[in-house]
C-alpha cells in the first residue's frame, strides 16, 4: 500500500520531522507544500492571487491515482486550514482515497479547523478516516516520528 504524506506548517522544526518521519517508511512519498509566508493573512485567505497558487500545486508533479492511502499534516490558522492544502485538495481528485490529516495545534479553533478539513475532503469526493490534533509544543518537546505519533493516537 502506498501512501503519500502532504504536510504545509509554518514552522521549520515541524516540517523537518515530518521530512525525517518519511525517510524512515519505504512505500510512503513525501510532498512539502510552501507558505507564501510574503502575503498576508487577507490575502492567502480571501483569495488575492489564487491562479498563481493553483498553479504552483500543479508544479510538484505528484499524480495522486499512484498511492492508495494519504495523510494530510498541516497547522491550524484561527480555525482554518492553510490554503495551500486547501488549493491542493481542490486541484487533485480524492475519490475512492483512504484520507487520515493530523492538525498541529490545540484549542477550540483545531475543531473548526477539523470540520474545514472533512468539508474540503468530502467535496473532492474522498473520506476521512481519522482526524488527530497534536501540540506543536508537544511534537518539539518529544521530537518524535510524526507518523509512528499518528499511527499510536490512531490506535488508542
Amino acid at each position: 500500500m502506498k501512501t503519500l504524506f502532504v504536510y504545509c506548517s509554518g514552522d521549520d522544526t515541524v516540517n523537518s520531522l515530518c521530512s525525517e518521519s518519511v525517510l524512515r517508511k519505504r512505500d510512503t512519498k513525501a510532498l512539502e507544500l510552501t507558505h507564501d509566508t510574503h502575503k498576508s493573512a487577507f490575502s492567502r485567505y480571501f483569495g488575492i492571487h489564487r491562479v498563481r497558487r493553483f498553479s504552483s500545486v500543479g508544479s510538484y508533479g505528484v499524480d495522486v491515482d499512484d498511492f492508495d492511502k494519504i495523510i494530510f499534516a498541516c497547522d491550524e490558522y484561527m480555525g482554518e486550514i492553510p490554503p495551500e492544502v486547501c488549493a491542493f485538495i481542490t486541484k487533485n481528485d480524492l475519490r475512492y482515497k483512504t484520507i487520515d490529516c493530523i492538525v498541529f495545534g490545540d484549542g477550540r479553533n483545531v475543531k473548526k479547523a477539523k470540520d474545514m478539513i472533512r468539508n474540503r475532503v468530502s467535496l473532492s469526493g474522498g473520506t476521512v478516516r481519522n482526524i488527530i490534533s497534536i501540540s506543536i509544543r508537544e511534537l518539539k518537546r518529544e521530537e518524535e516520528d510524526v507518523l509512528f505519533s499518528v499511527r499510536h493516537r490512531m490506535a488508542v
